[in-house]
């Protein structure tokens, strides 16, 4: 029975792959008259098969994975003046007559899955929902993006249109923003971030991962009121960075999933990051069916790659061969390459510490594995988790600058106390520990309980994934709606650190277990070994030397002009860092040494971030552009430089692969030199092996690493395996 229902559910995808084996690669085009700019062989490709998944019955939409930098928002721009005429027939037609994709295919469902409790009721759910939605007002095409390639997309659509087929545009943020969804039906496009989609659009008539994770998420789940994004029925909406939304829990995934929409697309160089859950959240988006359950989800995809990874793989890359369109900088059509770019050469630039950087770090890592060593000698390493992940950060600043790791001297839930800590009055203390045990572990933001909560200063309680994928950016707020309390790092406290502090009367205990005076290396004007490999590679640029810049600094008749760095030869660089804190650091040094540059961060605005792209982009004198590796790694067009320096490494590579191709990509005309900067004998070490680890399951993925080649390959016996189908 079994398997006569995964059959059953799935037997559109082997007729869909089926009709996809050996099919020839078809192109199409557009006039000069609707697009500025010619499509390229690829892009031509692309938008042939675009407008072909948005005709189909079975998921209107698609995921375009292409690399980054290969040109994926002139092909949605394409796609878009393609269809323009489909768009204005749907937003012209009576509202009453036109029913939302979501919805049709849900009803069309009703009676396959009648036999499983679960399914019948979701489908129950979306039928209730569906007669709200005939009132909705029909709307173009939404683009939801990250904030800082808002202005990029409004300018693309701009350019890339001619004067005689413009496009009507409507940036869609901030607090003087439209409340009235008609407003928003004017417009050909709407382009919003994902932040407003969050606050905009409720979430209560999605599904949990079960049934216990669906009655928390309902219970406790604070109400969103819906935003006119959330009161429209969009013909087409693009998720620009979709992997974004990759936490299936998190509010934002939720929220995405919850628009009303005719078709709809990912983006995404990159989607894959973590793991295969990662996918979820794309299918839930795109209405995939039958994935867009996570029960099928687990049944059909997850758990057959978990028993047999070479057979579930292979099936995974079958179903992408349905809806993804994925193309590398190395992929060939007719034997010529998609793409002929300048050469990227990569350097890892492994760099030693300083003999006090040494001690420092060897101190901080001993006391660190014996706080691990006490969780896992407890029994508690699972309810310490978010504990531990504090731990491996603080390894990993200190690889960057001392200075960064705040209450060095402290573990965060042993017997150590970080500095807040140290002062929180006993009332404070006992009041955060009921506000995190009356909440249950719920978070906030993901409504999900979870044994490794946190609270807040503030009192918000958060798991531990969704405040620390927070910290890692630029926003020092606390993530809570309406809360506006400023945050950090130590700024949260486990259940386990607060009972502690509760029963440890003996203050003795909070003494630090460091031996040598950190004084002489954690303070901001201490230059640490990655500052120097960094200022080394500027002045080899420039043609200079730090030892000689220094002896004319020091000189009692200095001038600045007095440095001849020649900006007007010195190749452009971009320098992206995870922390801001490592960037205010280099700024002291950039400044002493006359460097002109410019930053752009998450707490900067939008009109602040432009300004900063442009002066580095058009301005002669403006070498070095310091970016966080959160806000600068999406989107952003910086082909003005020719060097990318990676002042740290992240978890997963295709993060760095993301700055990379901001300067690595179309309309690139010099060779691009990359310096991945690392510290040996660290925390890094283990770092660049779990991108390794990281690597292979993206390539195992998509195939062969170049597009999900070996899924073409597939036979009609291999199709038929996989899905274990029998003709009848």
């Amino acid at each position: 029975m079994g398997d006569d229902r995964h059959i059953r559910d799935e037997r559109h995808i082997y007729h869909e792959a089926l009709q996809n084996l050996d099919q020839p690669q078809i192109e199409d085009d557009l006039p000069d008259t609707l697009l500025a700019v010619p499509l390229l062989k690829h892009q031509k490709i692309a938008l042939a098969w675009m407008v072909q998944k948005e005709n189909s019955v079975y998921c209107a939409g698609g995921i375009l994975a292409d690399d980054q930098g290969l040109g994926k928002t002139v092909s949605m721009i394409a796609l878009i003046q393609k269809q323009m005429s489909e768009q204005l027939k749907f937003t012209s037609a009576n509202s009453s007559c036109i029913m939302p994709e979501t919805l049709n295919l849900d009803e069309d469902r009703v009676s396959e899955l009648a036999k499983s409790k679960q399914q019948t009721e979701r489908m129950t759910n979306s039928r209730l929902h569906s007669s709200s939605q005939n009132s909705k007002p029909a709307a173009g095409t939404l683009v939801v993006c990250p904030a800082s390639v808002l202005r990029q997309w409004a300018q693309e659509l701009d350019e890339k249109v001619p004067e005689s087929a413009k496009l009507s545009v409507l940036i869609y943020h901030g607090g003087a923003r439209t409340k009235d969804p008609m407003e928003l039906t004017k417009y050909h496009v709407v382009v919003a971030p994902y932040s407003i989609v969050t606050h905009e659009v409720p979430t209560h008539l999605l599904d949990a991962d079960d049934e216990k994770d669906q009655l928390t998420f309902n219970k406790k789940r604070k109400a969103v009121p819906s935003g006119p994004l959330a009161r429209v029925r969009w013909f087409r909406i693009i998720l620009d960075e979709v992997q974004i939304i990759k936490n299936h829990r998190t509010q934002v995934s939720r929220s995405c999933s919850g628009l009303c929409a005719e078709r709809r697309w990912c983006l995404s160089g990159t989607p894959i990051q973590n793991s295969i859950n990662d996918l979820y959240s794309y299918f839930r988006f795109l209405k995939y069916y039958p994935y867009d359950d996570y029960s099928s989800f687990c049944d059909f995809i997850k758990n057959p790659i978990s028993t047999n990874p070479s057979s579930g793989y292979k099936k995974l890359q079958t179903i992408f061969k349905a809806i993804l369109l994925r193309r590398t900088k190395g992929t060939l059509i007719k034997g010529e390459p998609i793409l002929k770019l300048p050469p990227k050469s990569v350097f890892l630039e492994k760099l030693d510490f300083s003999q006090e950087e040494r001690q420092f770090y060897l101190q901080l890592e001993g006391a660190s594995q014996v706080q691990f060593k006490e969780y896992a000698n407890a029994g508690t390493l699972k309810q310490n988790y978010g504990n531990i992940l504090l731990l491996l950060l603080r390894l990993r600043q200190a690889c960057d600058h001392p200075i960064l790791v705040e209450g060095f001297h402290s573990v965060t839930s042993g017997k150590n106390s970080m500095p807040m800590e140290q002062h929180l009055p006993r009332k404070t203390i006992i009041h955060l520990l009921n506000q995190l045990e009356s909440s249950h572990g719920i978070c906030v933001l993901c409504s999900v309980s979870n044994l490794d909560a946190v609270v807040a200063m503030c009192g918000h309680v958060f798991c531990y994934q969704c405040v620390s994928e927070h910290l890692t950016g630029e926003d020092n707020l606390c993530p809570a709606t309406d809360c506006s309390n400023i945050i950090g790092s130590d700024s949260f406290f486990s259940r386990d650190t607060l009972k502690r502090l509760i029963s440890d009367d003996d203050t003795d205990e909070a003494s630090t277990s460091y031996t040598c005076d950190p004084e002489s290396i954690t303070h901001g004007h201490y230059i640490s070994s990655k500052i120097k490999a960094v200022l080394d590679i500027l002045m080899s640029i420039s043609g200079s030397n730090t030892k000689m810049v220094d002896n004319l600094a020091n000189s009692t008749n200095f001038k600045p002009n007095q440095l001849n760095l020649n900006p007007k030869v010195s190749e452009k660089v971009l320098i992206f860092s995870q922390w801001t804190s490592m960037l205010d650091l280099l700024e002291l040094s950039l400044d002493k040494y006359f460097i002109q540059y410019r930053r752009l961060d998450g707490a900067m605005s939008l009109t602040s971030r432009d300004k900063a792209v442009k002066d580095f982009n058009n301005d002669p004198g403006v070498t070095v552009m310091l970016m966080s590796l959160k806000a600068g790694c999406l989107g952003l067009n910086m082909v003005a430089a020719r060097h990318v320096i990676l002042l740290d490494l992240w978890w997963n590579p295709t993060t760095e692969e993301q700055a990379i191709d901001r300067v690595h990509r179309i309309g690139q005309t010099h060779p691009v030199k990359v310096s991945r900067i690392t510290i040996e004998d660290t925390v890094e070490d283990r770092i660049l092996a779990l991108q390794e680890k990281k690597r292979k399951l993206i390539s195992s993925s998509f195939g062969d690493g170049h597009g999900g080649g070996k899924a073409s390959q597939l036979s009609v016996e291999d199709l038929k395996y996989l899905f274990n189908f029998v003709d009848r």
